[in-house]
Formats: C-alpha cells, structure tokens, sequence
C-alpha cells in the first residue's frame, strides 16, 4: 500500500474524512485519494482490474463503518 492510499484509508475508517457520510455502511475500493463503491459481481472485479491498471498498484477494499457507532465488548 502506498502513502496517499494508507492517509485516505486511515482518514474513512476514523470518520475524518470529509466524504464519509456518503460511504457510511457501503463497501469500497481505496487507491491514492479516490474512494470507489464496488459494484457487486463480476462489475466488481472489473472494476478492481481497471483501478489497478490505471493507477499502478492494487486498490482496498473495506467496509466503512459508522464513525457514531462504537464497538462494546
């Protein structure tokens, strides 16, 4: 992972970045400083492919959470 993708990953997941409310409970794709929903089924893999050729290394995926919702255990 590079530098810009591991900054924007970091800044979603902690509910920091300013797109959050836009991604909250989707699942995405993360490479430099885009932020991508995955289409579902062969779309999403389509997709990972075109990102990584463009882009020169392989996007994230991850789930964002809601940054309200706290984990208790």
């Amino acid at each position: 992972m590079k530098k810009q993708t591991d900054k924007t990953l970091n800044l979603l997941l902690s509910g920091k970045h300013p797109a959050i409310k836009k991604y909250v409970g989707k699942q995405v794709f993360v490479v430099k400083d885009k932020i991508l929903p995955i289409k579902g089924g062969k779309k999403g893999l389509e997709e990972f492919k075109k990102l990584k050729e463009k882009y020169d290394e392989s996007p994230v995926a991850t789930f964002v959470p809601d940054p309200r919702e706290s984990l208790s255990l």
